[in-house]
């Protein structure tokens, strides 16, 4: 069942003029939506809510963007914003009391409660097309904030239920001036207020700690997905209403395969373990990764590996600084994994190339065989937030990942084309390969910048030694006890 009532408790808070320990407070829904409609000007502004899921049994988690903007937390809603002249009216969209649907989603508030709990003029969710028909035959511009970019079809599109919407739009209004708006509100979202860096801040604990279990309890023999359920055991236990994203839990030849998701081998000793994981706390996401060796100590091949990411990482956090370019860290992080490859065998050269097409005609670099991503991203309301999307350089307040890895696949001679040159070059590469080959490490952990410097908010061993250590001391039955303070914060938002 979904939970509906954290609202409704919500609400009396809301009466009160207050908000619940940890949360956003109410006063600063409404700063957001005053900053969009400040950022947009006069016009329409319409930012559409996640619909009830297709099947019962699946959970529902509200669109981002409604959320930052409301803090409402059902489904079937949309918020429409009209500013004239400065002066700005807002209405929230929500679906009305139905008996026969809440004998299986749960008691909803009716509008007039919702009004008081969300603090804004409230209608019923079936009048939303029919009022936004209505703006636009108003002659007002109308710019739509929803979720655009989906799944591909198999034709190659990406058709959601906010671009069907949109485009009906459209087509009923020709002669109107109705557009998608992303940039507006994802560049409100990219600056983190105090009440969400508390928030991250309480996602990242629960992270912290669902790592240490596994690195106090897994013994080899245990199979990947016992991994997952301990970690996500950890999350509820804790206060985090879920995953933020899909567990990583890959051992062996799976760490080097970046969003592994089967979650289902079992594990022998002398592998290695990566945990890419995050718990999701009143909406906000940690995203934290590390890679573990399951006998306790790394062998010299994976601690090699693993002593490079790390050395990686490092010159990456003091490259993240106020000011400096976006793409400082992971220049500076690309650098040191270049010479250290080089130094394994692994590269020709810092800067050397392969044929990446197998007319010979294009080359890349050798590098990305084994670094193929980006070097962090900021983290909130989504695991991928907009925090540096939308900037040129590092400011105050951003809450972001640093995250090398080296990925040393077993199948590099199929990821490289067949070319005399590539063939030479795995010739040459092939002793260092047989060394390394099936070794995947990466470090991922969550920072905040200040005006003091960087600060790590994911605290968990991350050294050789303290993993070692960790992975070493007397197995644990059962995980550290729960803690309070997240989980009576959380219970505050229960009925």
């Amino acid at each position: 069942m979904r939970r509906r009532a954290p609202v409704i408790v919500l609400g009396a808070l809301l009466l009160a003029g207050r908000s619940l320990p940890g949360q956003v407070p109410v006063a600063e829904y409404a700063a957001r939506r005053a900053a969009l409609g400040a950022m947009t000007g006069d016009g329409v502004t319409v930012v559409l809510g996640r619909g009830e899921p297709a099947h019962d049994f699946e959970t529902f988690s509200q669109s981002p963007d409604l959320r930052y903007l409301t803090g409402w937390t059902q489904p079937n809603a949309a918020l429409v914003l009209v500013r004239t002249n400065g002066a700005q009216r807002e209405l929230l969209f929500v679906a009305p009391r139905s008996a026969a649907e809440e004998v299986w989603t749960g008691p909803r508030p009716s509008l007039a409660d919702a009004a008081r709990m969300a603090g804004l003029p409230v209608r019923d969710v079936r009048e939303f097309t029919a009022t936004c028909d209505s703006l636009l035959a108003a002659g007002n511009a109308m710019r739509i904030v929803g979720e655009f970019r989906g799944a591909a079809t198999a034709a190659g599109e990406s058709v959601t239920n906010d671009r069907v919407f949109l485009d009906a739009l459209a087509q009923r209004h020709p002669g109107a001036r109705v557009s998608q708006d992303e940039r507006s509100l994802l560049l409100l979202r990219a600056r983190k207020s105090a009440a969400e860096i508390a928030l991250l801040r309480s996602a990242i604990a629960i992270t912290v700690q669902a790592h240490e279990d596994v690195m106090r309890m897994v013994t080899p023999g245990w199979n990947e997905f016992e991994v997952q359920a301990l970690v996500e055991y950890t999350f509820r236990r804790n206060g985090a209403e879920r995953p933020g994203f899909t567990s990583i839990t890959g051992s062996a030849d799976n760490t080097t395969t970046l969003h592994y998701w089967q979650n289902d081998r079992p594990m022998r000793d002398g592998e290695l373990l990566l945990m890419d994981i995050g718990a999701s706390y009143a909406g906000y996401s940690a995203d934290v990764t590390r890679t573990v060796p399951l006998s306790g100590r790394f062998t010299a091949p994976q601690r090699a590996i693993y002593e490079l990411v790390r050395r990686a990482q490092v010159a990456g956090e003091q490259a993240t600084k106020i000011g400096a370019p976006l793409n400082a860290p992971n220049e500076a992080a690309s650098e040191v994994l270049a010479r250290g490859l080089v130094s394994l065998g692994l590269m020709e050269s810092p800067t050397a190339t392969y044929d990446c097409d197998s007319t010979g005609q294009r080359t890349c670099r050798q590098l990305g065989l084994y670094y193929m991503h980006g070097l962090g991203h900021g983290i909130g309301l989504e695991v991928h937030d907009p925090d540096i999307a939308y900037f040129s350089t590092w400011s105050e307040g951003s809450v972001m990942t640093i995250e090398p890895g080296i990925y040393v696949r077993r199948n590099l001679a199929e990821v490289l084309p067949d070319t005399p040159r590539n063939r030479a070059l795995l010739a040459r590469l092939q002793p260092a390969l047989a060394t390394y080959a099936g070794i995947g490490v990466r470090i991922e952990d969550d920072y905040l910048l200040t005006a003091a410097g960087l600060e790590w908010l994911s605290k968990a061993p991350r050294e050789v030694a303290e993993v070692e250590a960790a992975m070493q001391a007397p197995r644990a039955s059962a995980p550290r006890p729960r803690d309070p303070a997240l989980v009576e914060r959380y219970r505050r938002a229960l009925p």
